[in-house]
């Protein structure tokens, strides 16, 4: 693990297995805290420690050396109730034994930049650390083929907190945990924005033109109804060869696995890489125990949109197409 020397005043402090990190910039309303690495990552007996305190509401750490952070250890938030983002536009990877002991909400993501309303928090070059005050409002996927997140650890957050990984391709074959909260598991296209709370909505995508099929088209679900289902496995799962997420297993713990059923029986669990977005709720709303399981034919990744809207509750999605050539 090593701090970036852009400024940003990020100090490492190696404590044994322990490296304790401080130091950053703060927001102008003093809630957002900012880390800047050359490189981060941890092996199996180490353990990152963001040092926080009670007034700070939000840490975000970026990556800007080029390559993938690998995080094999444990990864902690102390001294604070402060959500953790973790932003690497080249990669992230979650290996066996990865965990997480963060006392709110934990996001990784290989986005660009994070918007703060109208000033952005860039992943890569200079930031105006002051302007990036309340709390973080979008993703913004500005490169054609956004990288990708792959879990195989164990990520859990305490009751009632998001867990959110968006990547051009997210793939778990781990296990993620949310009691009572929520986890979004998010495959995001190329040039692409994601909001964060838009009122009666869990989220939404905006996609650009390049990044949609023109045949691609989804309205605005009312009343928990979708009003264009027809393409709605595409969106959520992508479509396409290279889909082979089939299901959601609750397990009774409350753990959710996500499931494939490839021919070839691999273990690998992919969401895949085109127009899609996946909202995955806490397993006491979607019924304790109950796995999702996929149809006997593998269209469109082998996923039911009835069945997902009704087991899983993806609904409350919203798809904002921006810059599409009329019909």
């Amino acid at each position: 693990m090593t701090p970036a020397t852009d400024g940003t005043g990020t100090t490492v402090t190696r404590q044994g297995n322990r490296i304790d990190i401080s130091g950053g910039k703060l927001s102008g309303d003093g809630v957002n805290l900012f880390h800047t690495f050359q490189q981060l990552g941890l092996t199996e007996t180490q353990t990152a420690n963001f040092i926080s305190n009670p007034a700070i509401q939000n840490i975000l750490a970026r990556i800007v050396g080029g390559d993938a952070s690998l995080i094999n250890g444990l990864i902690r938030v102390s001294g604070g109730n402060s959500n953790l983002f973790l932003i690497n536009p080249a990669g992230i990877i979650f290996g066996a034994n990865a965990q997480l002991n963060v006392p709110a909400s934990f996001t990784a993501t290989t986005a660009n930049s994070i918007g703060f309303g109208s000033n952005f928090f860039n992943a890569i070059g200079s930031n105006n650390y002051t302007a990036l005050t309340g709390s973080p409002s979008s993703f913004v996927f500005s490169a054609s083929q956004p990288a990708s997140i792959v879990n195989r650890g164990n990520l859990a957050v305490n009751r009632g907190e998001s867990l959110n990984l968006l990547g051009g391709t997210v793939t778990n074959t781990g296990q993620v945990s949310a009691p009572d909260g929520q986890i979004n598991i998010i495959p995001v296209p190329g040039e692409s924005v994601v909001r964060i709370s838009q009122p009666g909505h869990l989220l939404s995508v905006e996609l650009s033109s390049k990044a949609l099929n023109s045949q691609t088209q989804v309205e605005k679900e009312e009343n928990g109804k979708s009003t264009s289902a027809a393409t709605l496995p595409e969106l959520l799962t992508g479509g396409g060869d290279k889909v082979n997420a089939t299901g959601v297993t609750i397990n009774s713990d409350g753990t959710v696995q996500l499931t494939d059923s490839a021919p070839n029986n691999s273990p690998s669990n992919n969401l895949a890489e085109n127009n899609n977005a996946a909202v995955i709720r806490s397993a006491q709303q979607i019924n304790p125990g109950s796995p999702t399981n996929s149809p006997p034919n593998n269209s469109n990744g082998g996923i039911s949109p009835h069945r997902l809207i009704r087991e899983v509750r993806i609904l409350l999605l919203t798809i904002v197409m921006r810059g599409c050539p009329p019909n």
